[in-house]
């Protein structure tokens, strides 16, 4: 791709992600900048659908993580600065980007052994959870709000 390429789908991405929350929006911009194989994946999700659905693009970047893993000679090297991302914008484990990070990008490598050893703790972590491998403590769930508490008050009433 051209620089020039590069750019127009940096500014798509800009454009879309206005509609996301801030931190996904600041998120998934990132992603774009950080790693160029990711901006055509970006360019055909946009063009797919006319918008950003962030785990639709997340389950994307899963599958190009994976062959990436499958074909490069030491992925480690390769996918190095991805994943750190991803293991940095983790934070606590308690916000939107985790969320997304956990159902759209490790819940769909989680059968890809090359991919897997090459977690961090944080997001290995969650690995071990998902495949019921360890067990998440009290401070690894996320509260109930307060909203679906009422919605289930209401509904055992009924």
């Amino acid at each position: 791709m051209s620089e020039d390429s590069d750019n127009e789908i940096l500014e798509m991405l800009h454009t879309w992600t206005r509609s996301l929350s801030p931190e996904l929006a600041a998120f998934i911009r990132g992603l774009g900048t950080l790693e160029p194989d990711i901006r055509p994946l970006i360019a055909e999700h946009i063009h797919d659908y006319d918008e950003i659905l962030p785990s639709l693009l997340m389950a994307d970047i899963a599958r190009w993580t994976s062959r990436t893993a499958r074909e490069n000679a030491d992925p480690a090297v390769r996918l190095d600065p991805l994943l750190t991302r991803l293991e940095q914008a983790w934070g606590d484990g308690q916000n939107a980007v985790s969320d997304l990070i956990a159902t759209s990008f490790v819940e769909n490598v989680y059968d890809q052994p090359e991919v897997v050893r090459l977690l961090g703790p944080k997001l290995t972590r969650y690995y071990r959870i998902y495949t019921g491998q360890a067990h998440a403590d009290a401070s690894e769930k996320r509260p109930i709000p307060k909203v679906v508490k009422q919605i289930a008050r209401k509904l055992r009433r009924s």
